[in-house]
C-alpha cells in the first residue's frame, strides 16, 4: 500500500512538474485599443470592468509600444518576431508570405506547434495574409493554426451597405479614403450574443471546455474598437453624452513638428469633427465600443476561470497599437507619436501569481521571445525582440531597452523611460520629455541643452536599423 502511494505521489509530482514546464497560452488581442482602459488611466471615464479585474492579478505594462502603428505591420512584427525595418512590411497591403525571404518564416503559433502544442484561433489575429483560395482571408495565415474560426471577423451589424448611419459623411475628405469611408458609429439594437466579436470569444471559450491531451496556444482577436464603431446600443447607453470629456488639446500644437508631421496628422478630419460638433459623440462611440470589447473579453476570461486550465494558462491581453481621438489634431492611428504607438499590455502567469505595475519600456516585438521563455521552449535566436521575463518577476529589475516604432522605412521613433525621439525622412527631428510633457506638446529637439540627448538617440537609431537591415 505504501509503495502504491509512493508511486502515485511520484507520478503526481511528475505531472505537476510537466504541466509547469509546458503551460498553456491564451493570447487576446483587441484591435485599435489605446490606453483608455481603466487600469491604464488613459481616460478615467472608460468602463472596462473585465480587463480591470484581470489587471488586479496581472503584471501591467504601463509603457508598452507597438513596432508599427498600423494593423498589418504591427501584427506581422509581433507574430513573426521581426521588426518592420527587417521585413519591409509597413502597410496593410503587404503579405509577409509573398516576400521570398519570409515565405517559410515560423510564426509564433507555428513555433509552439513545432514544440508540441495544439494551436487554435478565433477572430482577427493576422491581418490579411492569403488564405487557401484566390482571395486574401483576414485573420488567416495558412499553417499558423491547426484550428481557426473566422466567423467572428469584421462587422455583422449594421448592414455593410448602410454607411454613415449617424448622419455624417466624411468621405469627401480625400486624405485617407479608407478611414473616411469607415468613420462611422451607431448603437445597434442587437443582442451581444449575436455579434461577431462575441462569437469569436465564445469559440475560444468553448475550446477551453474541451479536453486536450497536449498544451495549447489559443489566440482570440476582438475586432472592436476598430472602425466603424458599431456596437449594441446598451454600451452607448453606458455613457451620458453631456458628461463626456474630450482629450485636452493645445492651440498650435503642430507648429513645432515639421512639414512631415503636419502632413501625417489627419487635421482636416479633426477640423470637420469639431466644426460639426461631433467630438463628444465620437469619443463616446469609441468608449462604447471599448466597453463592448471588454464584455467580450470578460466572457472568455470567465470561461477560463471555470475551466480545468485556469491554474496553468498564461494569459496575455494587448492591443495591436494605439489610437488618437483628437490629440495633436489627429484621428485614428499611423503616427509615431505616443497616442498611436502606445498600447495596453497585461500578462498573468498563474504559476507564480506575480502582479503589479511595471513602468519599464517594452515592445510588442518582445512578446514572442518572452512567451517562449515563460513556457520553457527553446530560444529562437533570430528574433529581433528580447524576453522581458525578468521584468515579470521583478518590475523594477534591470531592463533598459528602448522601443522602436516605425511608420515606414524612413520615419522612426525611439522611446525610453524619459524621452520620445522621432526622425522623419526629411531629417526633421522631434524630442519630447515625458517626465514633464506626457502629451508631447513641446518639441525640445533643437534646444541646446538637449544636444547630447538627441545625439545619443541618433546613434541608437542608426545602430538598431543597421542591425536589422544587415
Amino acid at each position: 500500500m505504501k509503495l502504491k502511494l509512493l508511486v502515485f505521489a511520484m507520478l503526481l509530482q511528475y505531472t505537476v512538474a510537466s504541466s509547469q514546464e509546458k503551460p498553456n497560452v491564451l493570447l487576446i488581442m483587441v484591435d485599435d485599443m489605446n490606453d483608455w482602459v481603466g487600469a491604464f488611466g488613459g481616460n478615467p471615464q472608460a468602463i472596462t470592468p473585465n480587463i480591470d479585474k484581470f489587471a488586479k492579478k496581472s503584471v501591467i505594462f504601463k509603457n508598452a509600444y507597438c513596432s508599427a502603428p498600423l494593423c498589418n505591420p504591427s501584427r506581422t512584427s509581433l507574430l513573426t518576431g521581426y521588426l518592420p525595418a527587417r521585413t519591409g512590411v509597413y502597410g496593410n497591403s503587404e503579405v509577409f508570405r509573398d516576400i521570398p525571404a519570409y515565405k517559410n518564416v515560423v510564426t509564433l503559433p507555428q513555433y509552439f506547434y513545432k514544440n508540441g502544442y495544439t494551436t487554435a484561433a478565433a477572430g482577427k489575429i493576422f491581418h490579411s495574409p492569403r488564405g487557401t483560395g484566390t482571395k486574401p482571408k483576414p485573420g488567416s495565415d495558412p499553417g499558423s493554426f491547426e484550428m481557426e474560426d473566422k466567423g467572428g471577423l469584421g462587422s455583422t451589424f449594421p448592414d455593410e451597405k448602410d454607411k454613415f448611419t449617424h448622419g455624417l459623411d466624411f468621405s469627401y475628405l480625400n486624405e485617407d479614403s479608407h478611414i473616411t469611408r469607415t468613420f462611422d458609429w451607431k448603437g445597434v439594437d442587437v443582442a451581444i450574443e449575436k455579434t461577431a466579436d462575441w462569437k469569436s470569444a465564445d469559440y475560444a471559450a468553448r475550446f477551453l471546455k474541451e479536453k486536450h491531451d497536449k498544451p495549447f496556444f489559443l489566440a482570440c482577436g476582438i475586432f472592436r474598437p476598430h472602425l466603424p464603431w458599431y456596437a449594441p446600443q446598451k454600451f452607448f447607453d453606458m455613457y451620458n453624452i453631456d458628461d463626456i470629456k474630450i482629450p485636452e488639446v493645445i492651440a498650435n500644437d503642430l507648429d513645432d513638428v515639421g512639414p512631415m508631421g503636419k502632413k501625417i496628422a489627419f487635421t482636416s478630419l479633426h477640423e470637420e469633427i469639431v466644426k460639426k460638433n461631433q467630438w463628444k459623440e465620437a469619443v463616446r462611440a469609441y468608449l462604447a465600443n471599448l466597453s463592448y470589447a471588454d464584455a467580450c473579453v470578460g466572457h472568455l476570461l470567465d470561461n477560463l476561470e471555470t475551466s480545468a486550465f485556469n491554474k496553468n494558462t498564461i494569459v496575455v491581453i494587448m492591443g495591436d497599437h494605439g489610437w488618437h481621438l483628437g490629440e495633436k489634431t489627429h484621428w485614428t492611428k499611423s503616427t509615431v507619436w505616443e497616442e498611436s504607438a502606445k498600447t495596453p499590455l497585461l500578462i498573468f502567469d498563474p504559476r507564480n501569481g506575480n502582479k503589479g505595475v511595471s513602468a519599464k519600456i517594452v515592445s510588442l516585438i518582445d512578446v514572442y521571445p518572452t512567451l517562449l521563455d515563460l513556457c520553457n521552449l527553446p530560444a529562437k535566436a533570430d528574433l529581433d525582440g528580447n524576453s522581458f521575463k525578468s521584468v515579470l518577476t521583478n518590475s523594477k529589475g534591470d531592463w533598459k531597452n528602448m522601443a522602436l516604432t516605425s511608420k515606414n522605412d524612413n520615419i522612426h521613433s525611439l522611446r525610453n523611460e524619459n524621452y520620445r525621439y522621432i526622425k522623419y525622412s526629411d531629417g526633421f527631428e522631434e524630442l519630447y520629455d515625458h517626465r514633464i510633457d506626457p502629451m508631447e506638446w513641446k518639441n525640445i529637439a533643437k534646444d541646446k541643452a538637449n544636444t547630447t540627448v538627441v545625439s545619443n538617440f541618433r546613434k541608437e537609431l542608426e545602430a538598431v536599423l543597421a542591425k536589422v537591415k544587415k
